[in-house]
């Protein structure tokens, strides 16, 4: 990657700006992904060692393939249980030229095709895109001053100029850690300045955090799906009879082996993350997880979680009801077929 001095005049840094593009997607699967090696993420950048605070991800397989002409690394990973991301690396001469976002595309079709291969759902994926810049020196927030309405357009996948409230609020999301690096977060991408190239750490939090929105997109249509499925046997006449107790039961168990699947995969990791502290990771990781409303998913998957506690609990007490009145007017009724044989036998006898 060629450098760029971000001491030179303004007139030299109106120029291509070279970079890498990483592209990943992230998606589920049923296969079985646990005979892979585990890799240890390492950064430049100190952090302090708290062991299994970051999930272990395991190396599938690694390949280059040609893209556009162009040399491109594949890099396919899981995060067990049943989560696959597919990586797409590309370096290019100007990561800024309208070139990058028909690359990005393209790449995000290859790493859908490679998702494939491992039978991964294609109706829950997350995709996201990294640009990284290298090999300068300086403040890298020289770059925003010249490049920043491109920077914004690129993060937003958009050809046409933004307004220039929407690319200051698109730049302020943004966080320095050293005097040469600056990391902008978005929706869809980021921008990494890192004059050391120091990328890799900062990129397995991305896909992290991507995991994050994707198990919760998966469990919330799953919450849905149960809501749907009970609320249509409550509106629907005579069915309702058709919900037993040790069906209620049942679902009450899953409920909670749901809630507790749900807290050891996602808020565990957000709660390992925090415990770093005012570390560049968490700090990192917080800005991400804002930028994904992973708070506000995680809040709307507790209000589900209680409202279908609460409709099933309800059901079970009314179920409960109704079998213990079942049962006090079939021992009535057996008193009462009791009396009529006593009186029966009684005026036979006295005859």
């Amino acid at each position: 990657m060629g450098a760029t001095d971000a001491k030179d005049g303004p007139e030299d840094l109106i120029k291509p700006l070279p970079g890498m593009l990483v592209v990943f997607m992230v998606s589920t699967t049923d296969k079985d992904l646990g005979s892979a090696e585990d890799v240890e993420v390492r950064t430049l950048k100190s952090a302090p060692s708290y062991p299994d605070v970051i999930p272990k991800q395991k190396i599938i397989k690694q390949e280059l393939r040609t893209v556009e002409g162009m040399e491109t690394g594949f890099l396919v990973k899981a995060y067990l249980p049943g989560i696959v991301i597919a990586e797409a690396t590309v370096e290019f001469d100007d990561i800024l030229s309208r070139r990058a976002l028909d690359l990005k595309r393209l790449l995000a079709g290859e790493c859908r095709r490679v998702l494939d291969e491992f039978g991964c759902n294609r109706d829950f994926d997350e995709e996201y895109s990294v640009y990284c810049i290298s090999g300068y020196s300086g403040d890298p927030e020289v770059f925003l001053s010249l490049y920043g309405d491109r920077i914004a357009a690129l993060l937003k996948n958009e050809d046409a100029p933004l307004d220039e409230e929407e690319v200051r609020l698109t730049l302020a999301t943004s966080l320095k850690y050293g005097k040469d690096d600056i990391t902008i977060v978005d929706w869809d991408g980021a921008f990494i300045f890192d004059a050391a190239g120091d990328f890799r750490s900062d990129i397995d939090l991305f896909e992290i955090a991507n995991l994050q929105l994707l198990r919760s997109r998966v469990l919330d249509n799953e919450l849905d799906r149960r809501l749907e499925k009970i609320l249509s046997r409550l509106r629907t006449p005579g069915r309702v009879q058709l919900l037993r107790t040790r069906e209620v039961r049942m679902v009450l168990t899953e409920i909670i082996e749901i809630r507790t699947q749900s807290i050891l995969e996602s808020e565990a990791v957000d709660h390992n993350i925090k415990l770093i502290g005012d570390w560049y990771s968490a700090r990192l990781y917080s800005l991400i997880a804002k930028k994904f409303h992973l708070d506000a998913w995680a809040s709307d998957i507790k209000e589900k979680l209680q409202t279908l506690e609460d409709v099933y609990a309800m059901a079970s007490e009314n179920f409960s009801i109704s079998y213990r009145a079942t049962i006090e007017f079939v021992i009535l009724a057996g008193w009462f077929i009791l009396l009529i044989l006593y009186l029966f036998e009684y005026f036979l006898t006295t005859k």
